[in-house]
């Protein structure tokens, strides 16, 4: 028994290393293993009428695909090529269609792509997909040694030679420097938040990370911790806004992905604030009560405390520095766990829940 809670311990802590580290300071997913990129370079299939109207199907199956399952899978475009977000691996043909006829080597050098049409007659200089077009969609190609056959779901196709397949796909690349989690007080942190607006002693930032290019943010009011603000940023002679509070998105993945797809999704945080329920703090006064009359806090505590509370759970942290986590346990009763730091305050709501709201702490 002392062994299994040994082992669980590890576990929890284990995690936590790795939450707090996210929420924290931000992180960085590594893809190498779960996206498979494109190798430039001809193979020796034959580009036949057959061939060419099996990946014109299989484009319209794609499409179909992406409109049946976007939210549920988080369907992204990863270096160009159709990704699912939740299951870190790319969309491949035989994922979205059973009947393909095709050899599998023929198969092996298919490809789903999610890119925008207007890039393509960019790259080619031939206006046959929709220049016009900013949209993401499906399109399918395949490796031959006439080229880079490719079609959309209309039927629309061209032949893309080596070098055209080459900067279609870089103009993709998420490579846009190292991503770094600038400390408060310093240049990039100061002209992320000034940019956002939520710059002043009052913002708590939940999470920030930025590279050359892009940069996402997550902080609250104090004053209102029910108030939580995400932004995405670019960097463009000086960061600037990309849309509305991400906060608010069903899914904030797609959301960015969509406006931004070459962004590297590693600057955003683990979590989907839209996906909780809703945060709050009208029921906060009657717990500060409780924890009054039980001694925990002071009637003076409950004046300036900073407090927050999303699904089961509630933070709350008085002036004097104690983090209290609570938890509604599955018989209904609320819990209180008193924490030392926030890799403390995250550890528990690991362990009440695998994926807890973790944004409604004080990280700072």
């Amino acid at each position: 028994m002392k062994d299994n809670k040994v082992f669980r311990a590890f576990i929890i802590w284990g995690l936590v290393l790795v939450i707090a580290a996210v929420c924290a300071i931000g992180y960085v997913i590594y893809r190498k293993a779960s996206v498979k990129e494109i190798a430039i370079g001809l193979s020796d299939i034959e580009l036949t009428d057959e061939l060419k109207a099996e990946v014109k199907s299989t484009a319209s199956e794609a499409q179909k695909y992406i409109e049946a399952n976007r939210q549920a899978r988080t369907l992204t475009s990863q270096y160009g090529l159709l990704y699912s977000y939740d299951d870190k691996a790319n969309v491949l043909p035989s994922d979205i269609s059973e009947d393909i006829s095709l050899p599998a080597d023929t198969q092996d050098e298919m490809d789903i792509l999610y890119i925008s049409p207007s890039d393509v007659d960019r790259i080619t200089q031939e206006p046959v997909f929709g220049a016009s077009s900013q949209m993401l969609s499906a399109m399918v190609s395949v490796n031959t040694r006439e080229g880079y056959y490719m079609a959309d779901p209309t039927g629309n196709d061209a032949v893309l030679s080596e070098e055209e397949m080459k900067n279609l796909l870089l103009s993709y690349s998420p490579a846009h420097g190292q991503i770094i989690n600038p400390p408060r007080g310093s240049d990039t942190h100061t002209a992320i938040i000034t940019a956002a607006n939520i710059q002043g002693a009052e913002f708590d930032i939940k999470h920030i990370a930025c590279d050359s290019k892009y940069a996402v943010v997550v902080a609250n009011n104090m004053n209102d911790p029910a108030d939580i603000r995400e932004y995405a940023l670019k960097n463009e002679n000086g960061w600037q806004l990309m849309g509305d509070n991400l906060a608010k998105d069903e899914n904030s993945y797609i959301t960015v992905n969509t406006a931004a797809p070459d962004m590297d999704m590693g600057l955003m945080p683990i979590y989907n604030i839209a996906s909780f329920d809703a945060v709050t703090t009208d029921k906060i006064s009657d717990v500060a009560d409780s924890l009054i009359g039980l001694g925990t806090i002071t009637e003076a505590d409950k004046q300036t405390m900073y407090a927050c509370s999303c699904g089961r759970f509630v933070y709350i942290e008085p002036q004097n520095g104690k983090k209290l986590v609570g938890y509604i346990d599955d018989d209904g009763k609320l819990n209180f766990n008193e924490a030392q730091d926030i890799n403390e305050v995250i550890a528990y709501m690991l362990s009440c829940q695998e994926d807890p709201p973790v944004f409604i702490a004080k990280f700072e």
